[in-house]
């Protein structure tokens, strides 16, 4: 099923809706949206965060309330055209929070940290599937989970790899989905994500490419912008975790759900309002 689509009982709710829902402050809304979406911000704390696994529960209802704050005026500011654009503003809003609850000092000294010139000398000249192996290797992800994320051979994983053996080995062979240098990597991360230019593509764009409903003529030109723009490379592998995320996860148990919901600050329904689902409906 389209993850931008999601059943309860045997009412189909669009990711448009449930949206719409947890911004009214619908509890229901909010069950379907922290069922879905709480696993996958999950992996990206244990990838990104690793420091902070054992605490993520709580880091997380932080971020909530963050989110819900003066009438969910930040989760309104996300992008609401489809799902994967809105998981991309929420993974970013998760990163730039995170990244201050993290300690430079805590990042590994065995391996230089990655800075936007070094990243830059690493990718340089690469095709883009190898660019995006060297990305993720150095962002935390491990072979495994990189073959499987980006859909490659054990054989291209490695060639895409070649260039970290001289300064970046320790991220080689990686059995742990989890970054060595976190406060550096979400630093050059933001600096990424600052450095849009006139001639970046919307996201839109990648999306379409990475579902295949683009011709060579229209992608051709987009992927070799992407190889050559940190800004871009960051939000296409961005995209390429969030889709593997959405789909190999499962959701979140009911009793997790309603501890999460619990802590939110949701107005109540007046007496006389339809229910949620009746609602998005017309019923």
């Amino acid at each position: 099923m389209n993850s931008e689509l999601r059943t309860i009982g045997s009412t189909l709710i669009t990711f448009h809706k449930t949206l719409a829902g947890c911004e009214a402050g619908n509890r229901e809304a909010w069950r379907a949206f922290l069922g879905d979406y709480t696993p996958v911000v999950y992996q990206l704390f244990d990838v990104y965060l690793p420091a902070l696994r054992d605490g993520r529960a709580r880091l997380w209802e932080e971020m909530l309330l963050a989110l819900a704050a003066n009438n969910f005026e930040r989760l309104r500011s996300f992008d609401h055209q489809a799902e994967r654009e809105f998981l991309a503003d929420l993974r970013s809003f998760l990163l730039e929070r995170g990244a201050t609850k993290l300690e430079p000092a805590e990042d590994i000294t065995r391996a230089p940290k990655p800075a936007p010139d070094t990243v830059d000398a690493l990718l340089q000249g690469l095709p883009l599937i190898h660019q995006e192996i060297l990305f993720l290797k150095l962002a935390g992800y491990s072979d495994g989970t990189l073959e499987k994320m980006l859909r490659i051979t054990p054989a291209i994983a490695q060639r895409g790899l070649e260039r970290l053996q001289a300064d970046y080995s320790a991220v080689l062979k990686k059995d742990r989905d989890a970054c060595l240098w976190p406060a550096a990597w979400l630093e050059l991360l933001a600096h990424a994500r600052s450095a849009k230019s006139a001639d970046c593509p919307p996201l839109r764009h990648f999306v379409r490419i990475l579902d295949g409903q683009t011709s060579w003529y229209e992608k051709e030109p987009i992927e070799k912008h992407v190889g050559l723009c940190l800004h871009c490379l960051e939000r296409w592998t961005a995209l390429r975790e969030l889709i593997y995320w959405r789909r190999g996860v499962k959701r979140l148990p009911e009793t997790e759900v309603n501890a999460l919901v619990s802590r939110l600050s949701l107005r109540a329904q007046a007496k006389k309002e339809k229910p949620f689902l009746k609602r998005v409906w017309g019923a």
